[in-house]
């Protein structure tokens, strides 16, 4: 297998308190990592993104993090949030990005109804 470059990795921004959720994006997928004792395991290939979206209040924007939320074609998870993710514009931007490489070195497209 090829190795992949991590382009972001980090916790929910919980005030202090210790998160047990960990998240990574690399070039090819996002793995997500929960638990303490019972370890749980996500991934979602980058190539599967259909959306992104981000969420922050008022307060959230005041300190720098918001919520970010994939919509996929993966039919285990259609939707995840990333939770309190500090510095949310920047890493909504990175992963965007990394979804189009993606898709371009996949040769995936996405097909929408076509009204004739």
């Amino acid at each position: 297998m090829a190795s992949e470059t991590v382009l972001w990795e980090g916790k929910p921004f919980n005030f202090g308190i210790p998160s047990f959720t960990s998240y990574k994006i690399t070039d090819r997928r996002i793995i997500v990592e929960k638990g303490i004792l019972t370890k749980k395991r996500e991934e979602i290939q980058l190539y599967r993104i259909r959306d992104i979206s981000l969420k922050r209040n008022l307060m959230e924007r005041m300190m720098k993090f918001g919520d970010i939320t994939i919509f996929s074609t993966d039919a285990s998870s259609p939707a995840f949030l990333l939770r309190n993710i500090k510095d949310s514009i920047n890493v909504s931007d990175i992963l965007g990005l990394a979804v189009e490489a993606a898709r371009i070195k996949n040769r995936t497209h996405e097909l929408t109804e076509i009204q004739v």
